[in-house]
């Protein structure tokens, strides 16, 4: 087959670093062909594909990266960042796929029905004029997809697809690979979860310190299952004291223009529960955790912390909030500013900021980034940088919207022994949100399933009988 693309002894430095993030990196890949790149998080699978997209920043390079002459340039290149809020130019879901038709000159009139196809292949069901600003991140991931997909390219480079999509758009987006490459298109996936593309992969390869190499470890098919919703749950159980309750949501319903996102949602988190809040992508799960913050009021029911209605500013180093979107929560110029920052605002005294942040620095396993720019990182570390900066004060209550996103296996299973530990430990009460079942440990005491406009109970220990 012929090669579509080659990198010949590429290596690249960013500027004013002497040390290589890509060393000697030898790939080819071929019309038709789907690649895997998997690797530890901050390895440098996403500079390598800024490198061959063109976008990274003039630095000290090496080597060659190759099209295939007459067929493939880079403007023949999509790419699929991790992180769709980047790429999201305009403000309705028809815009934002008709944009790139619209730059590359096609004709006005057959527009319209390459965005109804590409929004179709994805399972994008939403109005032409639905607002982009409404679109989960998930599904925001989604309508990148299918905008790329209008412009028929001829090599697509996906990076994390598994850490976005829920069960659905995960098997659409195997069956639009499968088509296309049988079309002659070329796939170059960055994933963290290589197992579960093993129906469209033709080699996986690997990427540690800078060198790639090839690797068979993930030559398995693996599927998304979730467990089943109880169907006897038990429902009585032992009175609970009341200055134990940390969340009590009573009939709480959310949505706007009288459109329910849910309804009549009840359930109760004591200190020191762990919650897991799960359901495929744009069914609510982000909303109930702004409900929990205040940031979002019900337009039903009673959502209480602590006893209260959640007013944030009320809330300030008792409640942790991580965000989907990390670098939004980040603008130190250091990961140890950045950690510090919530610990002066709760005027503690520089000692005790220095070994704090020191402490939590080594639990989230990022000691080495303290004098690093949390602006620079990989997506993964930057989820990283923020948990810390939240766990800084020592929350009651940590509430962590889709938090391993970005992470390897080895980072995710670390992450959670240390969550499952502050718990256990401190007694802190702890909700995390995923679309993904490798999400759902068995740390979890409680597990809340989003889907349909109501949330139900999946498991939940203390409803063994």
């Amino acid at each position: 087959m012929n090669a579509v693309l080659k990198l010949e002894n590429y290596s690249y430095a960013y500027p004013g670093n002497d040390d290589f993030t890509l060393k000697d990196i030898n790939l080819e890949i071929s019309a038709g062909q789907c690649l895997c790149l998997t690797g530890d998080t901050g390895s440098g699978k996403t500079t390598l594909v800024l490198a061959i997209k063109g976008l990274l920043t003039p630095g000290n390079e090496k080597g060659e990266i190759i099209f295939s002459p007459g067929a493939y340039e880079r403007r023949h290149i999509a790419v699929l960042l991790q992180n769709p809020e980047t790429q999201v130019l305009m403000a309705t879901v028809g815009e934002e796929v008709a944009f790139g038709l619209h730059n590359r000159g096609v004709d006005e009139g057959l527009i319209p029905e390459k965005v109804k196809t590409a929004l179709d292949a994805v399972g994008l069901d939403y109005p032409l004029d639905f607002s982009t600003e409404k679109l989960s991140a998930g599904n925001k991931y989604r309508l990148i997809l299918a905008s790329l997909l209008a412009m028929s390219p001829e090599l697509m480079i996906i990076d994390e697809p598994i850490a976005q999509l829920d069960q659905a758009g995960h098997e659409k987006l195997i069956s639009i690979i499968q088509k296309l490459k049988s079309d002659g298109v070329s796939f170059f996936i960055c994933e963290h979860h290589p197992e579960y593309l093993s129906k469209i992969v033709d080699s996986y390869w690997y990427l540690s310190k800078g060198k790639i190499m090839p690797s068979e470890a993930y030559k398995k098919d693996t599927r998304f299952e979730w467990p089943q919703p109880l169907e006897n749950p038990c429902h009585s159980s032992p009175a609970i004291d009341e200055n134990k309750i940390i969340v009590k949501a009573r009939d709480v319903s959310t949505g706007d223009n009288n459109v329910y996102i849910w309804e009549d949602a009840s359930f109760i988190l004591k200190k020191g529960d762990r919650c897991f809040v799960c359901g495929p992508n744009g069914e609510g799960k982000s909303v109930l955790l702004r409900c929990m913050t205040g940031f979002l009021k019900p337009v039903a029911g009673e959502m209480l912390i602590f006893g209260e209605r959640p007013v944030p500013k009320d809330l300030r180093g008792r409640v942790g909030y991580l965000t989907q979107n990390p670098p939004k929560q980040l603008f130190e110029t250091s990961v140890f500013e950045e950690v510090s920052f919530p610990l002066k605002r709760l005027q503690k005294e520089r000692h005790e900021i220095r070994a704090r942040v020191d402490e939590i620095l080594a639990l989230c396993g990022i000691s080495e980034l303290a004098n690093s720019s949390p602006h620079k990182l990989s997506y993964g570390q930057k989820h990283l940088v923020a948990l810390a900066s939240i766990l800084a004060p020592g929350p009651e209550l940590l509430l962590l919207d889709d938090p391993f996103a970005g992470l390897d296996r080895i980072r995710t299973e670390s992450i959670l022994r240390l969550l499952s530990d502050l718990s256990r430990q401190k007694k802190m009460t702890l909700v995390w949100t995923s679309h993904h079942p490798a999400a759902l440990p068995d740390i979890a005491d409680v597990t809340l399933y989003v889907k349909g406009g109501k949330i139900v109970p999946l498991y939940t220990k203390s409803n063994i009988c």
